[in-house]
């Protein structure tokens, strides 16, 4: 999963078709400062192609965007609706979204496993450029999360709820830290840069997710 380039273009949505294309199955998390209806244009226009590639097309924090493009997913941040609240909505749309949720430690994420998030996004993992002053918090941080999701029997409402949410590790992972960050729990990463600012970002993709394959990914 990865942050398309942030001012999609024309060129720029090229390059993200390309990586769903050649890359596939992976997710687009589609994040950008442009209006809701530049915003449904481009998720209009993505989804259809992540879905017959095999992948998903995640929106960020916006899930009447999701619903209308045929999204797979929404991404809730710390300023979007809580989760339940999401869910509500979908549901009274008559729609299906999987529903993701930002966090930064073990309690987040726990807050977030219970009130039905389908998975976590946790980070920040590494140091990294986008987050400047900010340290990361190690992969320690994946496996404090993944115990604590693991120790509790979780009454949510998440169709998928007999086993904790995965859990994917973002911020300054790459293809040198995919391993320790599998094995300390993380089902898949998030990227950006390791993708966009890449010379060839869709056989990027393609090396980081069959490096991810190649390891025991746990879901939860």
């Amino acid at each position: 999963m990865g942050d398309p380039p942030a001012r999609p273009g024309s060129g720029g949505l090229a390059a993200v078709e390309r990586v769903l294309e050649r890359a596939a199955p992976l997710a687009i998390h589609l994040r950008a400062r442009i209006s809701a209806r530049r915003l449904f244009e481009v998720a209009d226009r993505l989804a259809p192609i992540a879905s017959r590639a095999g992948g998903w097309l995640v929106v960020n924090g916006r899930p009447d965007v999701a619903l209308a493009a045929g999204a797979r997913a929404v991404q809730l941040g710390r300023t979007a609706l809580g989760v339940e609240e999401t869910r509500r909505m979908v549901r009274a749309c008559a729609g299906r979204l999987a529903i993701g949720a930002s966090v930064h430690d073990a309690e987040g994420a726990l807050c977030a496993a219970r009130e039905g998030a389908d998975y976590i996004v946790l980070g920040t993992i590494y140091a990294t450029p986008s987050h400047p002053g900010v340290e990361g918090s190690g992969p320690a941080a994946v496996s404090a999360v993944r115990r604590r999701l693991t120790a509790h029997r979780l009454a949510v409402h998440r169709p998928s709820a007999r086993r904790p949410p995965p859990i994917l590790a973002i911020g300054g992972v790459g293809a040198d830290r995919i391993e320790e960050v599998t094995e300390a729990g993380a089902y898949g990463i998030v990227v950006g840069r390791a993708v966009w600012s890449a010379p060839d970002p869709a056989r990027a993709a393609l090396s980081l997710r069959r490096q991810l394959d190649r390891f025991d990914r746990r879901d939860g």
